[in-house]
């Protein structure tokens, strides 16, 4: 087994979290090896006995094999691949493996994480409507989550300005969460790039969201954060790219309102406040 099919065999082992995936890797990267035996990957996954019993009685029962060869025909890139973000790669717990739809070329462009609150409001969608053409227009990609309100009209605005978008979604690529934004979902499939580090069939899940804003914010080189309140996953999006090095910048709002509580307390704790999107352009400036 070449280690790319490996890695992707690693995505269907049941219980084994992202951290055990990621764990695994490394410890293949650091050894030069392709694969290692089952009982090392018990051993690296650091789960529970019980839980590493259920994963050695599902290997030897070899039932997994129908499911790897399911999975073998979408679209996937693993860590290993030349293709792979390098901005990504870099990122603690990367994603050892993503399933993907589109134009995966996009991942070496210019890439601006834009995310915000679900209910967005007037001031919110001003602000899209009105820098999202300019962005595209200097040579940007935006990255987003595909949730209600920012996330969804960032990609809508792009798509209507002719720009490149890519989508990170917290279910498989076979599910579209939540139901209305499925028909945008096929529209970032077929003119950007829809990205899922779960299987293709996987429902959405709570704990998906969180762990699918690490991947948003670790492709990017700049995140910005439109509207958010005072606890919303667009902060943590935010704190993730704080934490991974990337430029957070965030649109000031009033100070009575709800939606810009949680930007206002980003520009307070260290963000670049952004009044006009030419600050935004100017941060890429090193990329060209």
């Amino acid at each position: 087994m070449e280690q790319r099919d490996f890695l992707l065999w690693l995505m269907l082992v049941p219980g084994l979290t992202i951290k055990g995936r990621y764990r695994i890797w490394q410890y293949l990267h650091q050894n030069s090896f392709t694969v290692i035996p089952i009982q090392m990957v018990l051993k690296l996954s650091q789960l529970s006995h019980k839980k590493q019993q259920i994963i050695f009685e599902w290997y030897h029962q070899r039932n997994w094999q129908v499911e790897f060869r399911r999975i073998k025909s979408y679209h996937f890139i693993t860590i290993c691949d030349e293709k792979y973000p390098k901005y990504l790669s870099t990122c603690i717990d990367a994603p050892i493996c993503l399933f993907y739809q589109g134009d995966l070329d996009l991942l070496s462009q210019p890439l601006i994480a834009i995310v915000g609150a679900r209910k967005a409001t007037d001031y919110g969608k001003k602000i899209l409507h009105a820098w999202v053409p300019y962005l595209i227009k200097s040579g940007l990609t935006t990255v987003s989550g595909l949730a209600l309100g920012i996330d969804e009209l960032t990609h809508r605005a792009t798509l209507t300005a002719g720009g490149k978008t890519i989508g990170i979604i917290g279910t498989g690529l076979d599910w579209a969460y939540p139901n209305r934004t499925d028909r945008l979902q096929e529209q970032v499939a077929i003119q950007g790039l829809l990205i899922s580090e779960y299987l293709p069939w996987q429902k959405p899940e709570r704990k998906n969201f969180p762990e699918r804003n690490r991947i948003i914010a670790g492709l990017s080189h700049v995140c910005l954060i439109v509207e958010a309140q005072k606890r919303s996953g667009s902060l943590i999006t935010a704190m993730i790219a704080l934490e991974q090095n990337r430029t957070v910048m965030a649109v000031p709002g009033r100070i009575d309102t709800q939606c810009s509580r949680g930007t206002n307390e980003l520009i307070l704790a260290g963000a670049t406040p952004v009044l006009v999107p030419q600050q935004i352009v100017l941060e890429f400036k090193n990329f060209y």
